[in-house]
């Protein structure tokens, strides 16, 4: 996914946190529904589970490390065990992130269990629910036991940008291009009871599924 950016570069985490620190400070970046969520976080300083999908992983790392982890939140990646993943847990690290590694398709839940771990020490997950395989645009079931589990809201983050790379990969990640407008969209804080019923379950998983889809 991320090859045909790092063939030319020594994707170091050093390397990675220069280009992406210097990409990113060329954005434009607007924000939409942003007030009830940032009152959460840097208002009240409760943590969250940020939700976004896997193709947005560029840009939310950047958004997250300079909106949020500069602020003193601290976040958790949960960043699968893909040369990809290893590629952007480098750079997560660099950025002031935790990282907890794992998927949905190998040791998920041992990944989910050492997540939720961290969680409880006071950090915010950050997940991308449809990854790291896909389907895409399909919120599996994890981040709705996490939520569960934790007590947490979910925070469905998503953006529009209107120029970008769009990689050929199953899910065509994108890459906001040099002086790009990016416009970043909130969902409402998404509740989810300790206890629910597989229909309740559902409904949730296409509340969020329906907030990340305002920009397809």
């Amino acid at each position: 996914m991320l090859k045909s950016l790092t063939d030319n570069i020594t994707f170091s985490s050093s390397a990675g946190r220069f280009f992406l620190l210097g990409l990113g400070r060329t954005w434009n970046i607007d924000e939409v529904n942003s007030r009830p969520s940032r009152e959460i976080i840097l208002g009240r300083k409760e943590n969250v589970i940020f939700a976004f999908w896997h193709n947005r992983l560029f840009f939310m790392t950047y958004y997250l490390a300079t909106r949020f982890i500069r602020r003193g939140h601290r976040v958790v990646v949960f960043s699968s065990y893909s040369k990809d993943g290893e590629i952007m847990t480098r750079l997560e690290t660099k950025l002031g992130a935790s990282v907890v590694r794992g998927s949905s398709s190998k040791r998920s839940r041992e990944g989910l269990l050492s997540l939720y771990r961290v969680s409880k020490e006071g950090h915010s997950p950050a997940i991308t629910p449809d990854g790291p395989r896909g389907p895409k645009y399909q919120v599996k079931g994890g981040i709705v036991f996490l939520a569960q589990k934790t007590g947490f809201p979910i925070i469905p983050l998503t953006y529009s940008v209107d120029k970008a790379l769009r990689l050929n990969s199953w899910d065509n990640f994108i890459v906001p291009l040099p002086f790009a407008r990016a416009t970043v969209h909130y969902g409402e804080p998404v509740y989810i009871p300790p206890e629910v019923s597989k229909p309740e379950r559902e409904k949730y998983i296409k509340q969020i599924e329906n907030a990340l889809m305002v920009c397809g």
